[in-house]
């Protein structure tokens, strides 16, 4: 490997280069995609565990209808992409406290209803209504008998009696079941948009976590040339060919790239804790989070925009709020009818610039993978010329760090995909969280 000096025209150029490439790889972290959204995950996240204390993993029982494959998975100490949604369904625990405040009182209701049907006293009260009605007709209520006449008058009014409780308890227990059905109704909305809110935020956290542990590999590649740009300006000082200036410049970029990893562990752990807390574990689990998969393509395939606007206008719980916020409002139907058309003329601005977002995050994945391969073969040929000596260490760590720069490009592009997808079907159910369309 030539040596570089600080006189020669053509080696300083090539040391300068050096060092301004071990500091962009080195800061490359800050540029990625998942800082747009790093701030507000993490807000949402502590809002949200705020609410409630941590529930652990293992004390929920199985769910009624789960297949033993699922409910194995999700008992394993592993947390995987396609577990999310039922992670956050059983064992979130502001999603739980929820439930816990809901469901007892509906399930207290149906089970008086249920009780008041099926009681001891109802039955006995049918039982004594058939052997009224037997005796009733066996009976003349038109006897010249005025001893006849008497009894049966006495047993068509018990009869009529304990026809009316018969009818009191049923009216009751049917009462009682339809406000049951109406508190379910009611309440079934603020469950159902509370778990898709934070499903949608943990999927949010989890590949932010996944782009963030890109980016530190990334970092940790670029510390490394750092460090061999430092200990190569050491050597080239002791013979002359670099100056105390490039010595410490080297060493500042070093220094810079160590607190660059420094900063992004304290970023893992603070995502890694809120996604153990948001879907069931204690803070300082040590459950594996597993990764992101590569974007599912087909599903692109199937947006129609114009139908999903549509749909996405009925599904919108911000502007089913707003409808019944506006059913009591004094305002004149004028300024109702304008205010609703005001919130879907935004969830079709909104479901545009979400689509556009998912077709040029496509096209920025197709560009990266094929790039990716690219550098994947100019990385094979380093190292396979470093291992038979043409080339030096810090040639093959410069070769090295600019394959994972392409490589954490590639997979922050397919992350990116994936959670545009994400943003667009959550929007299609209803959910468009904040800053998903970069307004």
């Amino acid at each position: 490997m030539k040596k570089q000096g600080r006189i020669s025209g053509w080696k300083a150029p090539a040391l300068l280069r050096q060092r301004i490439f071990a500091r962009r790889a080195a800061s490359l972290f800050s540029q990625r995609v998942f800082a747009r959204r790093a701030a507000s995950l993490f807000l949402c996240g502590m809002l949200i565990m705020t609410a409630a204390c941590p529930v652990p993993i293992r004390a929920a029982g199985r769910p009624e209808g789960m297949d033993d494959e699922t409910w194995n998975r999700l008992q394993d100490n592993v947390m995987e992409y396609d577990e999310l949604e039922n992670l956050v369904k059983y064992y979130n625990p502001s999603y739980q406290q929820i439930l816990e405040s809901i469901t007892p009182m509906i399930d207290a209701s149906q089970q008086a209803a249920s009780q008041m049907r099926s009681s001891e006293d109802l039955k006995t009260m049918k039982d004594s209504s058939k052997e009224l009605k037997k005796a009733l007709d066996q009976m003349d209520p038109d006897s010249e008998s005025m001893m006849d006449q008497m009894a049966y008058q006495q047993t068509y009014t018990m009869y009529l009696t304990i026809q009316a409780g018969i009818q009191g308890v049923e009216q009751g227990a049917k009462a009682i079941s339809k406000t049951a059905a109406v508190m379910d109704q009611q309440t079934r909305s603020v469950r159902e948009q509370t778990l898709y809110s934070l499903t949608a935020a943990v999927q949010q956290m989890f590949i932010g976590y996944n782009q963030a542990l890109a980016s530190r590999e990334l970092c940790a590649a670029a510390a490394e040339l750092s460090e061999a740009a430092a200990q190569s300006a050491e050597t080239q000082r002791s013979v002359g060919m670099a100056t105390d200036n490039d010595v410490l410049s080297a060493q500042q970029t070093l220094l810079s790239a160590q607190n660059q990893i420094t900063s992004l562990d304290n970023t893992l752990s603070s995502l890694r804790q809120n996604l153990y807390l948001m879907t069931g574990w204690t803070y300082d689990a040590s459950a594996e989070i597993g990764t992101v998969p590569a974007p599912d393509l087909t599903r692109i395939d199937a947006m129609d925009l114009n139908a999903d606007i549509i749909k996405a206008i009925d599904n919108s719980y911000s502007l089913k709020s707003l409808k019944d916020t506006l059913k009591t409002s004094k305002a004149s139907a004028a300024t109702k009818d304008k205010k609703k058309e005001e919130a879907e003329a935004e969830i079709k601005t909104q479901m545009e610039a979400l689509y556009q977002t998912v077709l040029a995050d496509r096209s920025a994945y197709e560009a990266a993978s094929t790039t990716l391969e690219a550098a994947r073969l100019t990385q094979e040929s380093s190292k396979r010329q470093y291992d038979l000596g043409m080339i030096g260490r810090l040639q093959y760590l410069q070769a090295q760090t600019a394959y994972l720069q392409q490589k954490m490009t590639a997979d922050n592009a397919s992350m990116a995909l994936t959670q545009a997808i994400l943003d667009y079907e959550w929007a299609l159910k209803g959910i468009i969280m904040s800053g998903q369309t970069g307004q």
